[in-house]
């Protein structure tokens, strides 16, 4: 990737797979699952008709739906064209609280700019931002927290609810035990978690079950640039703040957001 980068067609990866109108929404799943996709475009020959995303997919998913693309696929609320400037799109996508955008050509699908481009762009060219600023400064403070012995459908509401793809999970002390996010959920095979509530306490899977752990995280002290290298290598998308090293009790949490609305400082 070039430091000179102007548009987002220089920086956005050629990366995502496309599923057609009448793909199973199980083969959907397993594509998200193995690739570690958030969403995916959906195209009818070609021509670009929306998008899908994890959330869609676990309101339904199951080995024996027999819903299809079709019945999941939705209108984005951005579409990029591929000469859009960066900063220009960056903007559009905080504007409208949205992680991805497609980017489409004459009507058809290109790929996706993710705020994980853009992070990665900021550690060529603006990679001082980065540097110059501590976690501290720009997290969000009292994050919303779950705990080990919750229910996930009581998660999966929050999820919905909030607008959150993941959430740190804590023991009774506030300390990090761990993270939950929807490919936590996805990986497992749940499907149709706001019906798990109706199976009765003792049977619903709780948090434990599926969390990841030990879950990364950093402190108030971390600098942009620690928590933006994490988020590109790892694909992560939130990452926990921790009191300190000998407490670990979570005092905030950033997202790719928080690093990506750097560029426009």
């Amino acid at each position: 990737m070039s430091v000179v980068a102007n548009v987002v067609a220089d920086i956005a990866k050629s990366r995502y797979i496309t599923v057609n109108l009448d793909d199973s929404a199980e083969a959907i799943r397993r594509i998200m699952r193995d690739y570690g996709f958030r969403v995916v475009a959906v195209t009818d020959r070609g021509k670009f008709v929306g998008v899908i995303s994890r959330a869609e997919i676990l309101l339904v998913t199951g080995t024996k739906t027999e819903a299809r693309a079709r019945d999941l696929v939705v209108q984005p609320k951005i579409v990029l064209e591929p000469s859009v400037g960066i900063v220009d799109a960056l903007k559009q996508m905080l504007r409208v609280d949205e992680w991805y955008a497609p980017i489409v050509e004459k009507g058809y699908f290109k790929t996706f700019l993710g705020l994980e481009d853009i992070i990665e762009y900021m550690l060529e060219a603006h990679k001082s931002k980065l540097e110059n600023t501590r976690i501290k400064n720009i997290m969000t403070l009292k994050p919303v927290a779950v705990r080990p012995e919750d229910p996930i459908s009581s998660v999966w509401k929050l999820m919905i609810e909030l607008r959150y793809t993941g959430l740190p999970v804590v023991d009774s002390k506030g300390v990090i035990v761990g993270i939950i996010t929807q490919y936590d959920l996805l990986r497992k095979g749940y499907a149709r978690i706001h019906l798990e509530a109706a199976r009765g306490p003792a049977k619903t899977p709780k948090v434990k079950t599926v969390m990841t752990k030990p879950c990364t995280y950093l402190y108030p002290s971390s600098t942009a640039l620690e928590a933006a290298v994490l988020m590109v290598n790892r694909n992560i998308g939130r990452i926990p703040v921790a009191e300190d090293s000998k407490t670990r009790r979570l005092v905030g949490i950033i997202d790719r957001e928080d690093i990506a609305k750097l560029l426009l400082l």
